[in-house]
């Protein structure tokens, strides 16, 4: 099924970020999001890129355009230094009121809490597979992304664009969806935005027959995770989800799964392949 892009731009508009606070990472936060139903949002292009954060940023800059005072000075920049690629800088804007320069990066994550994983809070937040977490992404902001804007290479898209990188505000746009484990009762988050929690994971052992078989279900592509279950209208049994699960569980791939109850109460959860 597919889903409009008013509904996917307002999934990412509805994710909050993973901090609540401006003084967790050193960078103030990019604030300001306006939310609104679908049917409120103005008609924006569908995004050319299939990879889920390629199309977040296309989201991005199609709320800077519609819904800000600021206009994008560059996007999507790669700086590259005696041919070889050394990052890029997702967004340089210009506030078009106050003439404020500010480098954004934006970063749009699923993240699953494990306690078995790392030591730490940031470490126990990782990928549904395993392949990242929250304390690796903000040690790459920290030492890579943010530095890029004051290294030489990248004095020359500066220069082009008349902006002095002693004149830029960095700032971090970083939302998230975290997902706990269903038979964690409680848990205490010291920095974690608790407005990210989003749902539940399971092991497939778990994913039982008996335990959920009154419900329904769908398996949403990846570039509609950010898509509200209760935009759905197809649902499937326990039985007839099955296939597509262990397909995608068979190839390493911890599927998100929207599920819808007898009640009309709309869950989203990950069933992990580990």
């Amino acid at each position: 099924m597919d889903f409009s892009i008013k509904e996917q731009f307002e999934g990412f508009l509805a994710t909050p970020q993973i901090y609540a606070e401006d003084h967790i990472l050193d960078y103030p936060l990019y604030h300001a999001f306006h939310l609104a139903s679908p049917e409120e949002l103005p008609e924006i292009s569908a995004p050319g890129a299939t990879i889920l954060g390629k199309r977040m940023e296309h989201f991005f800059a199609s709320y800077i355009d519609q819904f800000t005072s600021e206009m994008i000075l560059a996007h999507n920049r790669q700086i590259i230094q005696d041919q070889k690629t050394l990052g890029e800088l997702d967004f340089l804007l210009k506030n078009n009121i106050s003439g404020g320069i500010s480098h954004v990066e934006l970063v749009y994550k699923f993240y699953i809490y494990d306690e078995a994983t790392g030591s730490s809070e940031s470490d126990h937040l990782i990928g549904p597979n395993k392949r990242d977490s929250l304390g690796r992404k903000i040690d790459r902001l920290k030492k890579r992304q943010f530095p890029l804007l004051y290294h030489e290479a990248t004095r020359n898209l500066l220069d082009e664009l008349e902006v002095a990188p002693n004149d830029v505000v960095q700032k971090m746009c970083f939302k998230a969806s975290v997902f706990l484990p269903k038979r964690m009762d409680r848990i205490s988050l010291e920095i974690i935005n608790p407005a990210t929690i989003s749902g539940y994971w399971i092991k497939t052992s778990e994913f039982t027959l008996e335990a959920y078989q009154k419900n329904k279900f769908f398996i949403p592509a990846k570039n509609y995770w950010p898509v509200k279950p209760q935009r759905n209208s197809t649902w499937l049994t326990r039985q007839e989800i099955e296939p597509q699960l262990h397909q995608l569980l068979a190839k390493k791939f911890s599927p998100l799964v929207w599920m819808k109850t007898p009640s009309g109460k709309h869950e989203r959860f990950f069933v992990v392949w580990w």
